[in-house]
């Protein structure tokens, strides 16, 4: 579902590479447009339209040229004009750690250019703020392979000012956590099949006792934070808060109605003090805090347990230890025959057009064009015989190294592709999340932070995330301990005034509810 703030953390590189090697699932439900779509990108036109003038729309995007992309976007190209669309693309990719800012400088020296990735956690809502956003409304509602490969609440939760200012882009509808097991393990210490975060906590003091060379449980120190999400009782439940509101260390009470720091909830006080217990018994790595190499520790097969989360990415990182036919792996949902989390269906990544852009229109209809499956595979997947092959009408076959970062223009729940390396456990959970009807709804859906009143003050207590909040998370510092100094800093930095600012705007959400 989404890619949260990845500039200017340790996670950027991991993230990115890790997302253009991941296909993501979805079904077939539009193929049946594909027949009727060849000409027009709204089945309005037939063969027999007159050839439209071809114009080149100019896109930017985050990260490295895909290996193989100049031949994949001449078919691209090919096919645009062969299906009388009017467009040619020409897709510039720009390097992440300029990539905020070098958009930005271009969008204010009023550049021409068609589309680009914006986001949240980029620029968007300074853009918005500025006007230099095309509102979409009208244009998508009269584009209907775009409007039905995206899930009505996607569109309907991630307006800005109730306005649709770039197309969500994501796969999954909300966050499912877990834990990645050695099964080969569990079976030999005789332990049933994980169902409770007991069976969890059995597994992980048996490997202790039990295996010489093989520690319990790893973790990159940056993801920490999500240790309370997955080792609470409530761990993907909707249960009495919203955990996650999009703004870190923070969530939101419903039975108070209130914003609370993420440390003093008391749906997830449990967590902390499992950390805490797990850290100080060996279960978790001393090293956390400086743990950067979770992925291949694991798959070296030096510790027996790791994160895990539906989102079609990281059960990718592992498909490769089951290429000797074993499934040593499997995967545990704590609560998974319960599971209904909480979700706002909000994405973290938006195809935006620039206010400035002259082919606003055209634009669009590139989009719609490439929300009908045959197209959108050629663009996400590459060319088909050469670069993939399809498996059935909802996975794939990779032949070649190349990788579209579909995060940036192709993603659609109902078209996306997951790999044919994707473990049975993984694309079981990852469909479980690509579906609506397996969440509840947040009633603070809608909402999106904007931190422009209390800047000063955000600035100020944003430090305390790396400095204490995510030790907290980790078990390095205890969690009275660490509870009480997030309190105490907090107050002292101004940190109530952001709490009012983050309620006023959940306030002015839900009062229309």
């Amino acid at each position: 579902m989404m890619l949260k703030k990845w500039f200017g953390t340790a996670t950027t590189a991991v993230l990115v590479s890790s997302l253009v090697l991941a296909g993501c699932g979805g079904n077939a439900k539009n193929e049946g447009n594909t027949a009727n779509s060849t000409n027009s990108p709204s089945s309005s036109e037939g063969a027999a339209s007159a050839s439209k003038e071809v114009v080149t729309l100019k896109a930017y995007f985050p990260g490295d040229k895909p290996a193989g992309f100049d031949a994949v976007l001449q078919a691209v190209n090919d096919k645009l004009k062969k299906d009388n669309i009017g467009a040619a693309l020409n897709i510039n990719f720009m390097p992440w750690t300029d990539y905020g800012n070098a958009v930005s400088v271009k969008m204010s020296a009023g550049e021409e250019f068609d589309m680009y990735l914006d986001a949240p956690w980029i620029s968007m809502n300074q853009m918005i703020e500025s006007k230099s956003l095309t509102e979409l409304d009208a244009a998508v509602a009269a584009r209907p392979e775009l409007k039905a490969s995206i899930p009505e609440e996607m569109w309907e939760y991630n307006k800005f000012g109730g306005k649709i200012m770039g197309i969500p882009l994501g796969t999954t509808q909300g966050q499912l956590y877990g834990v990645l097991i050695r099964k080969d393990l569990r079976e030999k210490y005789g332990l049933p099949e994980l169902k409770t975060l007991d069976d969890l906590e059995k597994f992980l003091y048996a490997v202790k006792e039990n295996e010489k060379d093989i520690k319990p449980f790893v973790i990159n120190g940056i993801k920490a934070d999500k240790l309370p999400f997955f080792l609470s009782n409530s761990a993907n439940l909707a249960q009495d808060e919203v955990l996650e509101i999009g703004v870190n260390m923070f969530s939101y009470s419903i039975k108070d109605k209130k914003v609370i720091g993420q440390w003093a909830s008391p749906t997830i006080a449990d967590a902390y003090e499992r950390v805490t217990k797990y850290y100080k018994d060996g279960i978790i790595s001393k090293n956390i805090a400086q743990e950067q190499n979770a992925e291949t520790l694991f798959k070296q097969g030096k510790y027996a347990a790791t994160y895990y989360a539906a989102d079609g990415v990281e059960g990718l990182k592992y498909s490769e230890m089951l290429k000797d036919g074993s499934d040593k792996l499997e995967i545990f949902i704590p609560n998974g025959e319960q599971a209904k989390p909480y979700t706002a269906y909000q994405q973290w990544n938006f195809l935006c057009i620039p206010t400035t852009s002259k082919h606003s229109d055209v634009t669009m209809d590139v989009v719609n064009w490439l929300s009908i499956k045959e197209n959108h595979d050629l663009m996400e997947y590459g060319i088909q015989g050469k670069d993939w092959e399809p498996v059935g009408d909802s996975s794939y076959k990779a032949l070649s190294g190349y990788t579209f970062p579909g995060y940036v223009l192709t993603w659609r729940p109902t078209l996306n592709r997951t790999p044919d390396t994707m473990m049975q456990d993984d694309k079981k959970w990852f469909d479980f999340s690509t579906k609506t009807s397996n969440f509840t709804l947040s009633p603070i859906a809608g909402f999106n932070f904007n931190a422009e009143k209390v800047k000063t003050e955000y600035a100020k207590i944003t430090p305390l995330h790396d400095s204490i909040f995510l030790p907290l998370s980790q078990g390095l510092i205890p969690a009275a301990e660490g509870k009480k100094t997030m309190e105490d800093k907090m107050a002292s930095l101004g940190g109530q005034k952001v709490i009012d600012e983050i309620q006023a705007q959940i306030d002015a959400v839900t009062s229309g509810k």
